[in-house]
C-alpha cells in the first residue's frame, strides 16, 4: 500500500516525495522494518521509535522521529486505529457462498454475496442481508434477522427472533437471546419464568467471544448503535445498553437495568438489577453498583462510591499499620501520664 493512500485515510500531509513509499504493514516500534509504519501514542514510546528501522511514525501534530517519515495527527491512538483497518483481512476463511454441508431452511433469505461457513444452521424464516460473513458450526435460529455486511464468527448462536443490525460483530461462542435467569420460589423451590422477549442488536456494535445476552421476559433486551462489549460479558433480560458504550471483560449486568451513553464499564464489575447507569459515567475495574449512579459520576469500589473518596480512602488503608504502631505508643505513653498522674500529692 503507498504511504499517500494512509495519509489519506487519517487526513494529513506527507514531506516531498514520500507519497509513493510502499508500506506492508502496521507494526510495533520494536518489530518494525523499512517496510513497515509504526505509531507512538506516549512519549515514553518515543525512545522506541528512533531506535526503530520503521520507514514512517504515527506521532502527535508538532513532533517527529529523526530519520523516519512523520505523519503528524492530533490523536495518534485514533490514527493507528484507522491505519490498522487498511490492512486488516477481511477475507472470508470459507471462499465464496454458501458451503455444502451448511444447512440452511428453504425459508430463510440469504443474500447471494454472503458468505456462510461449514456445518452452520440457518433456520426457519431468518432474513440475512448483503456482504455478511458467517462462520463454521454456528446457529441462526428462526425468525432472525441479520443486516448489511455483519460478521458472526465460528460457534456463535444467536437464537429465535434476534434482530442484529448492520456492521455487526459477534465472536465465536457468544450466545445472543439466551434465556434470561428468572425464577419464582413456592414451597422452597424453583418455577421458571419463559422469556417471550427478544435481543436487538442495533448498528456497528461489537460482542466479544463467550459473552451471553438474554433475552427480554416480554420486551426487548437492547444493544445501541455502537457499543462495544468486550470478551465474557453476561448481560441479563432486559437491560438496556446505550449508544457508544464500552464494557471491559468478565462485567454481568443483573437484569431490568439500563446503562447510558458513551459509559465506560471497566473489567470485572458487577451491577445489581433496576437501577441507572447515567451518560457518560465511568465505572472501575472490579466495583460492585448496587444503586443508580449518576450522569458523568466516576465510581470504583465495594460498594462502588465516589472515585475520588475511594482512592483516599484506599490511601489511607495503606497506612493503616503505621497508624496502629502510632496508636499504640500513644496508648503507653497515656498509661505512663496516668501512673505519674497517680503519684502527685495535691497540694492545698
Amino acid at each position: 500500500m503507498k504511504l499517500s493512500a494512509i495519509a489519506a485515510r487519517i487526513d494529513v500531509s506527507l514531506p516531498l516525495g514520500a507519497e509513493n513509499r510502499e508500506i506492508f504493514a502496521i507494526v510495533s516500534p520494536q518489530n518494525a522494518d523499512e517496510r513497515h509504519i509504526t505509531f507512538v501514542s506516549r512519549k515514553e514510546y518515543r525512545a522506541t521509535a528512533e531506535a526503530s528501522r520503521c520507514a514512517a511514525v504515527i506521532v502527535r501534530k508538532g513532533e517527529s522521529i529523526p530519520g523516519k517519515i512523520a505523519l503528524e495527527t492530533d490523536d495518534p491512538y485514533v490514527a493507528y486505529a484507522k491505519v490498522a483497518q487498511l490492512f486488516e483481512d477481511t477475507s472470508s476463511p470459507w471462499g465464496a457462498g454458501i458451503d455444502i454441508s451448511a444447512i440452511i431452511d428453504p425459508s430463510a433469505r440469504v443474500a447471494a454475496s454472503t458468505v456462510i461457513g461449514p456445518l452452520t444452521v440457518v433456520g426457519a424464516d431468518v432474513t440475512i442481508g448483503a456482504e455478511c460473513m458467517i462462520g463454521a458450526a454456528c446457529v441462526i435460529e428462526s425468525g432472525t434477522t441479520i443486516g448489511e455486511r455483519c460478521r458472526i464468527d465460528s460457534g456463535a448462536i444467536i437464537r429465535r427472533h434476534s434482530v442484529i443490525g448492520n456492521r455487526v460483530i459477534i465472536q465465536s461462542g457468544a450466545v445472543i437471546g439466551s434465556e434470561g435467569f428468572g425464577n419464582a420460589r413456592e414451597n422452597n423451590r424453583y418455577l421458571r419464568i419463559p422469556c417471550f422477549g427478544t435481543v436487538v442488536v442495533e448498528d456497528d456494535v461489537e460482542i466479544g467471544a463467550g459473552t451471553t445476552i438474554d433475552r427480554g421476559s416480554f420486551d426487548s433486551t437492547i444493544i445501541r448503535r455502537g457499543s462495544k462489549l468486550d470478551n465474557l460479558i453476561h448481560i441479563a433480560h432486559n437491560v438496556i445498553i446505550g449508544y457508544d458504550t464500552a464494557i471491559a471483560a468478565q462485567t454481568g449486568i443483573a437484569g431490568s437495568t439500563t446503562v447510558g451513553d458513551r459509559v465506560i464499564i471497566a473489567g470485572q464489575v458487577g451491577c445489581t438489577g433496576h437501577i441507572e447507569i447515567g451518560d457518560d459515567a465511568f465505572i472501575a475495574a472490579k466495583a460492585g453498583v448496587s444503586k443508580s449512579v449518576n450522569p458523568g459520576a466516576k465510581i470504583t469500589g465495594y460498594p462502588a462510591r465516589d472515585l475520588i473518596a475511594m482512592r483516599r480512602i484506599e490511601a489511607c488503608q495503606a497506612q493503616l499499620p503505621d497508624l496502629l504502631k502510632e496508636i499504640k505508643r500513644l496508648r503507653r505513653e497515656l498509661e505512663e501520664l496516668k501512673g505519674n498522674f497517680k503519684d502527685c500529692k495535691l497540694v492545698k
